[in-house]
């Protein structure tokens, strides 16, 4: 799992550091990144939390799951299925002693923000709410790409291990 903008894909790059110098030109609290590429495996894993698996059923099926604690839930999104399996999605907190504060208008300046440079605002989402989630508004047309590139010689999707850097 990655934190750093750097290892995002060029255009949610740009997103991204435009999003962070307009939260310090607004001069609102500084933010961070706290996740930006998740492998498959790492996105299966947060995809588990709250859910068991039936058992002998095929786990790469969202049937073959059962809800066991929908607030232990944190993603709606199985491997391939987020933006950040294609480095096109961030999340932030706010830097210091309370990093997911509970002020729902900081949250609402700092999504305004994220729309605004272009970005689309986990926040805005009727369920499973993610205040701080941005994603770029056309990653599913990577994951087009990433198939793609996946029959063809050379890399597909980030699978953990792959990117150098991450710990």
């Amino acid at each position: 799992m990655s934190n750093r903008i750097f290892d995002l894909e060029p255009i949610t790059r740009q997103l991204a550091a435009s999003f962070l110098a307009m939260v310090e030109e607004y001069e609102l609290p500084p933010v961070r990144p706290t996740q930006t590429v998740r492998s498959f495996d790492e996105q299966m894993h947060d995809w588990q939390k709250g859910r068991r698996q039936i058992p002998g059923s095929d786990p790469g099926l969202k049937t073959s799951w059962a809800v066991v604690d929908p607030k232990a839930i944190v993603t709606k999104a199985m491997p391939g299925d987020s933006a950040h399996n294609y480095a096109a999605a961030f999340d932030i907190c706010f830097i210091g002693t309370n990093p997911y504060p509970d002020d729902d208008a900081l949250w609402e300046a700092v999504g305004v923000v994220g729309e605004r440079v272009g970005l689309v605002w986990g926040g805005r989402w009727k369920t499973l709410v993610d205040r701080p989630h941005f994603e770029r508004p056309d990653w599913k047309s990577l994951r087009t790409s990433a198939a793609t590139a996946e029959s063809s010689p050379g890399p597909g999707p980030a699978t953990q291990g792959e990117r150098a850097g991450d710990s």
